[in-house]
């Protein structure tokens, strides 16, 4: 697959990937932004792209939180900042913002490793990108279903998670 097929591809499912990292959606579209730069540059030398741009653009986000709390205080609040885009928000309907809303209570470890499922990669395949054992991310994944009151349960023979897959990647 060329950049260009890869880009039209991927570059919702990175947006909505960083999304359920807890970014809003203008500083997800940034981190897509960039992210594709820094792949189309490597591209050559890249050998699993999709968790490539998932793996920079985690690091992104974060370096982007740490220059956010480097920042000087300003004597007047800006603006709060909308958490979703209008467009972006009618695109994710209700059930996706509510799949947001709820993985924005989780502790940022178990939001990354859920991120990653939703966006279909396996316990090892995220291990491998992560740098950790299959069984802590295993840990990551099964630990929601005990902390946020059966939200991750089953119900009507499937995981609430794999349905709030399929909801946030609905278009």
């Amino acid at each position: 697959m060329d950049f260009t097929e890869f880009f039209r591809a991927e570059h919702r499912k990175l947006i909505r990937f960083v999304m359920t990292l807890d970014a809003n959606s203008d500083q997800a579209a940034e981190i897509a932004q960039v992210t594709f730069f820094k792949a189309l540059q490597a591209w050559g030398t890249i050998r699993s792209p999709r968790a490539w741009i998932r793996r920079v653009a985690v690091n992104e986000l974060a370096a982007a939180r740490r220059a956010a709390h480097r920042e000087a205080p300003c004597a007047t609040l800006p603006d709060a900042q909308v958490s979703l885009s209008a467009a972006l928000a009618v695109e994710l309907g209700d059930e996706g913002r509510l799949v947001l809303t709820v993985l924005a209570t989780l502790p940022p470890k178990q939001r990354e490793v859920m991120a990653w499922i939703i966006d279909g990669f396996s316990a090892n395949e995220i291990a491998r990108e992560l740098g950790v054992r299959p069984d802590l991310v295993r840990q990551n994944h099964s630990r929601p279903a005990r902390t946020s009151n059966g939200s991750t349960s089953r119900r009507g023979g499937r995981r609430d998670d794999q349905a709030a897959a399929e909801c946030i990647q609905q278009r």
